[in-house]
């Protein structure tokens, strides 16, 4: 194997000034699915380079989505299939004014390309293709066997990917199934996450006296802000736990395979302080496997928005008649989004405080793939042989992402490898994000690594 990978690298460094400009080109080309602009120009563009690359390439359609770009190459006899998943669209740029550069300029600043979608996630599913490029030339044809399924809707939630998964099952069914999305860690170490939470999606609101009434009026009208706020409190104690009666039954502590995972991730409570510029933090000053074991395997119930009252400049003395919260709510495995949801609503209408009006939507379930999986095993492995590191291997994912939909309908477990930049540095929906070109190029080299060990 040795051999592949030095004919792998030998060729992205020798073309790499193409493979930048390429990068480049597109990027600058928009494709923000909140406002739809540049979409319809993007698919065309991957449509015509994947068709370049030898791939059968389609454009996957549900009523009232943005399509899906489909492009894969015929399995062979027994060998396996792949399933890579990306998405085409990026988030909008605003605010404009805190952009050192045009976001779709694709400036290059001291090794750094910035344009919006650098990391998030253009630059790794450029990365894929261009690892595609790689093998074709090297091998005379890309890898048999691999599916790249590309959607235009992630930043907006991806509301009709199960739609489209279930839909086109058969085409999209494989052995295996790998997310490229985020970045390299922090310290430059290559980086896996294994699973994701899942999430509840909650509002709250209540309704007191008929309208706004003269805080005079305060000894005997109730006021719907201090409700809410009493009855939001009832739900977590003071050290930041949970305490909606049944919501934590199902929660696990880290297996020991997990444990030894945590053990390897670096994490510092000062610089995460620093980072985030805080005194202190929920969980209290705990550090290392600690620090990161609270990260991942703590259930919450985050405010996400509130609104009461009056909120104008100068003051205005009323008793507010209504109050309204969003709440979200990330689950790790073996809870259900379906029965923390019912557990929620059911401790809602019993409150004390009440009434209320609650609406809670289990939204994405928990999901995770062992770390002994094959292909986890495989990526792990020649992430230390590429970047001449050992990988950080998150259990989980910090936030929520639909990975526990590939499994019901492609079969392959699915986990995300970070190419981009770190979370820290990538400035992810927000100005000046970015990717160096060598995490870009190194990027390249690893998934070309991978293709070929798992498909040829």
């Amino acid at each position: 194997m040795t051999a592949i990978r030095e004919r792998i690298s030998a060729y992205v460094d020798a073309n790499a000034g193409r493979l930048v400009e390429e990068l480049q080109r597109f990027l600058r080309q928009p494709s923000i699915s909140t406002v739809n602009q540049g979409m319809e120009e993007c698919v065309d563009m991957l449509r015509e380079e994947l068709e370049g690359l030898g791939l059968k390439t389609e454009l996957l359609q549900v009523e009232g989505a943005f399509p899906a770009v489909f492009a894969r190459s015929p399995k062979k006899g027994e060998k396996k299939e792949l399933f890579v998943y990306n998405h085409y669209d990026v988030q909008d740029p605003d605010p404009l004014d805190q952009w050192a550069s045009d976001p779709f300029g694709a400036e290059i600043r001291d090794g750094y390309v910035y344009a919006r979608g650098a990391t998030d996630d253009k630059g790794n599913l450029y990365a894929n293709m261009k690892a595609l490029e790689v093998l074709k030339e090297l091998l005379g044809e890309v890898p048999p066997g691999i599916k790249l399924f590309v959607e235009g809707e992630e930043e907006i939630g991806s509301p009709n990917l199960e739609r489209y998964l279930s839909r086109f099952a058969d085409e999209l069914h494989a052995d295996g199934a790998v997310a490229c999305d985020r970045g390299v860690h922090e310290s430059g170490r290559p980086q896996m996450y294994l699973g994701c939470k899942g999430m509840v999606r909650a509002e709250i609101s209540c309704r007191r006296a008929k309208r706004d009434v003269h805080s005079g009026q305060a000894p005997l009208i109730p006021n719907a802000a201090w409700d809410l706020l009493r009855l939001l409190n009832s739900m977590m104690d003071e050290n930041h736990h949970i305490t909606i009666p049944g919501y934590l039954d199902a929660v696990q502590p880290p297996t020991e395979e997990e444990l030894a995972l945590i053990g390897t991730i670096p994490m510092d409570l000062g610089d995460y302080k620093a980072e985030y510029a805080v005194d202190r933090l929920v969980c209290g000053d705990k550090d290392g496997e600690e620090l990161v074991k609270e990260l991942l395997y703590r259930p919450t119930c985050n405010i996400s928005g509130i609104k009461s009252g009056w909120t104008g400049e100068r003051g205005k003395t009323i008793v507010p008649c209504d109050a309204w919260v969003r709440l979200d709510l990330r689950l790790i495995k073996d809870m259900t989004a379906e029965e923390a949801a019912k557990r929620l609503e059911a401790f809602v209408k019993a409150s004390p405080y009440g009434p209320f009006e609650v609406t809670a939507v289990p939204s994405i379930p928990p999901y995770k793939v062992p770390p002994n999986d094959e292909l986890v095993q495989l990526a792990g492995r020649l992430a230390k042989e590429v970047y001449g590191r050992d990988p950080v291997v998150w259990p989980y994912l910090d936030g929520t992402a639909p990975f526990g939909l590939f499994p019901r309908y492609i079969g392959g477990d699915i986990f995300v490898i970070g190419l981009g930049a770190p979370f820290a540095t990538a400035n992810t929906h927000a100005p000046n994000e970015n990717i160096s070109i060598e995490q870009y190029l190194t990027g390249i080299k690893y998934m070309a690594n991978i293709f070929y060990e798992y498909l040829c």
